[in-house]
C-alpha cells in the first residue's frame, strides 16, 4: 500500500496539472466548462482534436483555392480528364466566337486531378470531425457536458457524405450540376467564427424583422398604387412607354423595390415624371418614407440591436475567461495540494503541459522560469493567485523572444569592439542611420519623380538615371546587410517595419534587374511588363512615407480593425463564397453575345459580359459588385432572361437580404465603431502592462529580448485585461483588510 500510494499521488498530479492547463487554453478560448475528465487519455485525445483541428483549417483555405481553379461542371469534363487544358479550350460555347465566352484567366485545374484532391481534403475535414466525436462521446458525455455538439458534428459529417457522393456521381455520369458547394459552404459555416456570429445574427433577427416587415408592406402598397395608376397608360417618352416597369403588377412591384432599395429610383421613375409632372408628389412621399425613414430604420436597428448583444457576449466572455482562470489556478493548488500559493516546480509542470496544445503558443522551460521569476517579486519560490494572474495577463499577449546582436559578435568579436563598428551600432541602435536612410530615400523619391515625368511625356532616360535606379537598389539591399550585421536576423525580423524593408529592399532590387534585362536585345520578351516593373518605383514611396508618425498611426488603425473585423468579413465571405458557387452551377455558360434572349437588356447595352457566372472567379465579381452596390437590377434581368430556370434571379433578392442588407451593413457598423474606438486613443499615451515590464526587464538579464502583440481582436483583449485588472485589485483589496495587515 505503501509504494502504491506515491504512484496514485503522481497520477493525479499529472491529472490536476493537466486539467488546470485545460482550463486555461479554454479560458483564452472563450470558453469555459464545468468539469473535465479525470483521464490523461482525454488530454491526449484533446491534443489530437486540437492538431486536427489546425488541419482542418488548412484543408478548409485549400478547399477554398480548389473551388477557384477547378473546372466548371458546365465546361468539357469528359475529355482530358487527367490532362491539363487550357480553359478557353475547355469551356467552349457552340455557335459562340471563343473571345465572346468571357473566364476569369485563372487555370483550371484537371477534372480527374481535382477530384482526387477533393477527397484527400475531405479525409483531413471526416478526421477533425471523427475525432471531436470520440472525445465528446467517450469522455465529455459521462460528464453530462457538451463540450462539442454532436448535432454540429453529424450535419459536418453528412456533408462529407454528400461531397463524397457527389464526386463518384460526378466521375460516373459528369452531370452539368455539382451539390459539393453546398458541402463545402457547411463546413465553412461550421469555423467557430462563423457559428458565433450567426448565434449573435439569429439572437437580433426579431427586432429586425419587426420593421423589415413593414418596409417591405409599405412597397407593396407603393405598388399596388403605381399599378392602378399606371399600367394601362399609353403614351412614349424618348421611344420609351411611359408605364415601363409598372405593366403588371409583379414588374411593378420589382420597379418599387429597386426604387425603395437602391440608388436606382431616378431611372425607375423619370419617365412618369417626364410624362407627368404631378407623379413626382407621390414619388417624393415614397422616396421620403421608404428610402429616407424605414430603410434606415431596418439598417440601424439591425446595427444597434447587434451592438447591444455583442457587447454583452464580449463581458460575458470575459468574466469567463477570469473564472477560468480563477479555476486553472485552484487546479494546480489541488495538484500541488497547497493552500494559497504556488511552487516553481508546479508551475513549470503546468507550463509545459500547457504548451503541448497547438492552441496556444508555446512557453519554452527557460521562458518559463524567467517569467516566474519576473512575477514572484519576494523570491520565496511561491506564486499567489494574484500573480497567476499577471502571469495569465502576459499569456493574453502573442509573445516571443529572440537575441539582439549579431553573430558578428560571437564570430567576428575584434571587428564587434573596434571603435568605428561601436560608434555604427551606436547609429543603428538609436535610429541615426534611419535617419540617414531617409534622406537617401527622399533623393531617390526625386528620381522616381523624374522617371515618372520622363514616362509620361515619352522622353528618352539618360544611361545615368538608368543607372542610378539600380544603384539606389543595391544601397537598400546594403542597409539590409548592414542593420544584420548589428543584430540578429530573428530580432530584425520581429518588427513588421523591418520585414517590409526586407521584401520591399528584394522586390525593388529584382524591378531594377528585370528593367535592364528587358532594355537588352535578349529580354524583348519582358517589355510588355514594362509599366508593372516602372510601378514598382512606387514601393520607393512607401518606403519613405512609412516613417511618418500619422501614417504609422493609420497603418496600425487599418491593421487593428482588419484583425477585430475578421469574424464578420469571414461570415460575409462565406455568404459571397456560398452565392457564388451556387450561381456557377445554375448560370455557368448561359451570359455571352451570342444569347438572342439578351436582346435590348440593359446587361448587353452596358457590356457587361465580363460579369457573368463561368466560373468562379467571374461570379466572385458579380456578387462583390452586388455587395457594394446593394442591388444590381441588371443582373437579375439577365438571368431571367437567359435562364431556363423560371425564378432563379430570385437568388439576387436574397443576397440582397442575407449579404447586402444584413452580413454588410453590420461589417461597415463594425468598422466604423472599430475605428471611432482605436481613434479615440491615438493621442493617449500607451498604456503597458506592468508584470511585461518586469518580465521584459527579466529577459534582459539573460541577454533576451521579449517581443509581443496583442493576439485576436484588440477590444476583447482589452476587456479580458480590464477584468484581470479588476480581479487583481479585489485581492489586493481582501489581502489589506486581511488581519495582521
Amino acid at each position: 500500500m505503501s509504494q502504491t500510494a506515491p504512484l496514485l499521488d503522481k497520477q493525479g498530479r499529472a491529472v490536476n496539472i493537466a486539467q488546470a492547463a485545460w482550463t486555461l487554453e479554454d479560458a483564452l478560448n472563450d470558453r469555459l466548462v464545468d468539469r473535465y475528465p479525470n483521464d490523461l487519455a482525454a488530454r491526449d485525445l484533446h491534443i489530437r482534436v486540437a492538431q486536427a483541428d489546425r488541419d482542418y483549417s488548412k484543408a478548409m483555405l485549400a478547399m477554398l483555392v480548389l473551388t477557384a481553379l477547378e473546372t466548371p461542371s458546365w465546361c468539357d469534363t469528359t475529355n482530358s480528364f487527367w490532362s491539363y487544358v487550357a480553359p478557353e479550350q475547355r469551356c467552349t460555347i457552340p455557335g459562340v466566337s471563343q473571345k465572346d465566352v468571357y473566364l476569369s484567366d485563372l487555370p483550371y485545374i484537371p477534372p480527374g486531378w481535382g477530384v482526387l484532391i477533393e477527397l484527400v481534403l475531405l479525409f483531413v475535414i471526416a478526421r477533425k470531425l471523427l475525432l471531436e466525436r470520440q472525445l465528446q462521446i467517450r469522455y465529455f458525455d459521462k460528464l453530462a457536458i457538451q463540450y462539442s455538439s454532436l448535432r454540429v458534428i453529424r450535419f459536418g459529417l453528412a456533408m462529407c457524405l454528400l461531397e463524397v457522393a457527389d464526386c463518384i456521381f460526378f466521375i460516373v455520369f459528369r452531370p452539368r450540376f455539382r451539390l459539393a458547394f453546398l458541402s463545402r459552404t457547411g463546413y465553412l459555416c461550421q469555423l467557430p467564427a462563423v457559428q458565433r456570429l450567426a448565434l449573435c445574427i439569429s439572437a437580433v433577427l426579431g427586432e429586425f424583422l419587426s420593421i423589415a416587415v413593414f418596409y417591405g408592406g409599405t412597397i407593396v402598397f407603393f405598388a399596388w398604387i403605381a399599378v392602378v395608376m399606371y399600367n394601362d397608360m399609353e403614351g412614349t417618352v424618348y421611344g420609351e412607354p411611359v408605364n415601363k416597369g409598372f405593366e403588371s403588377f409583379r414588374t411593378t412591384l420589382n420597379t418599387m423595390f429597386v426604387a425603395g432599395s437602391t440608388d436606382e429610383f431616378v431611372g425607375c421613375f423619370v419617365l412618369t415624371y417626364t410624362a407627368h409632372r404631378a407623379s413626382g408628389l407621390l414619388w417624393l412621399l415614397f422616396l421620403i418614407i421608404v428610402q429616407v425613414l424605414l430603410l434606415n430604420l431596418v439598417l440601424d436597428t439591425l446595427v444597434a440591436a447587434y451592438t447591444r448583444y455583442q457587447e454583452f457576449i464580449e463581458e460575458q466572455n470575459s468574466a469567463e475567461a477570469v473564472e477560468g482562470i480563477k479555476k486553472a489556478f485552484k487546479g494546480l493548488l489541488a495538484a500541488a495540494r497547497e493552500d494559497s500559493t504556488l511552487s516553481k516546480e508546479t508551475f513549470l509542470e503546468f507550463s509545459k503541459e500547457f504548451s503541448r496544445s497547438p492552441n496556444v503558443r508555446p512557453i519554452p522551460a527557460h521562458n518559463a522560469d524567467i517569467v516566474f521569476k519576473a512575477v514572484d517579486k519576494d523570491n520565496s519560490g511561491q506564486i499567489e493567485e494574484m500573480e497567476f494572474f499577471n502571469i495569465c495577463s502576459v499569456v493574453q499577449y502573442d509573445f516571443w523572444t529572440t537575441l539582439e546582436d549579431s553573430p558578428v559578435k560571437e564570430r567576428l568579436p575584434a571587428l564587434w569592439a573596434c571603435g568605428a563598428f561601436q560608434w555604427f551600432r551606436a547609429r543603428v541602435v538609436g535610429g541615426g542611420f534611419d535617419t540617414f536612410m531617409n534622406w537617401v530615400l527622399m533623393v531617390n523619391l526625386v528620381l522616381v519623380i523624374t522617371e515618372c515625368v520622363y514616362d509620361l511625356n515619352e522622353w528618352g532616360e539618360s544611361p545615368f538615371m538608368e543607372n542610378l535606379e539600380l544603384s539606389f537598389s543595391m544601397v537598400y539591399v546594403l542597409e539590409v546587410a548592414l542593420k544584420l550585421s548589428v543584430w540578429d536576423f530573428s530580432y530584425y525580423w520581429a518588427w513588421r517595419s523591418n520585414v517590409f524593408d526586407f521584401f520591399t529592399t528584394w522586390l525593388l532590387l529584382m524591378s531594377s534587374i528585370l528593367d535592364e534585362l528587358a532594355s537588352t536585345n535578349s529580354g524583348s520578351n519582358l517589355k510588355r511588363y514594362m509599366n508593372i516593373l516602372r510601378l514598382m518605383r512606387l514601393l520607393r514611396v512607401l518606403k519613405q512615407i512609412k516613417s511618418i508618425k500619422k501614417v504609422q498611426l493609420m497603418v496600425e488603425t487599418m491593421c487593428n480593425i482588419v484583425s477585430a473585423s475578421r469574424h464578420i468579413m469571414t461570415l460575409l465571405g462565406v455568404v459571397i463564397f456560398f452565392f457564388s458557387s451556387l450561381s456557377v452551377q445554375l448560370w455557368g455558360g448561359i451570359l455571352h453575345p451570342g444569347n438572342a434572349a439578351l436582346e435590348e437588356s440593359e446587361y448587353k447595352e452596358q457590356g457587361m459580359w465580363v460579369l457573368n457566372f463561368n466560373d468562379f472567379g467571374c461570379a466572385f465579381g458579380v456578387w462583390v459588385v452586388s455587395v457594394l452596390r446593394a442591388y444590381v437590377p441588371l443582373f437579375p434581368d439577365a438571368v431571367a432572361r437567359a435562364s431556363p430556370i423560371e425564378g432563379s434571379w430570385l437568388i439576387f433578392v436574397f443576397f440582397y437580404i442575407a449579404g447586402a442588407s444584413v452580413v454588410f451593413q453590420l461589417v461597415k457598423a463594425f468598422t466604423i465603431e472599430a475605428f471611432l474606438e482605436i481613434h479615440k486613443k491615438w493621442d493617449e499615451p500607451q498604456e503597458e502592462l506592468g508584470a511585461l515590464r518586469t518580465i521584459e526587464n527579466e529577459f534582459a538579464k539573460s541577454g533576451l529580448c521579449l517581443h509581443y502583440r496583442v493576439a485576436g481582436d484588440l477590444g476583447t483583449h482589452e476587456k479580458i485585461m480590464k477584468a484581470l485588472e479588476e480581479e487583481c485589485k479585489e485581492l489586493e483589496d481582501e489581502d489589506s483588510e486581511a488581519p495582521g495587515h
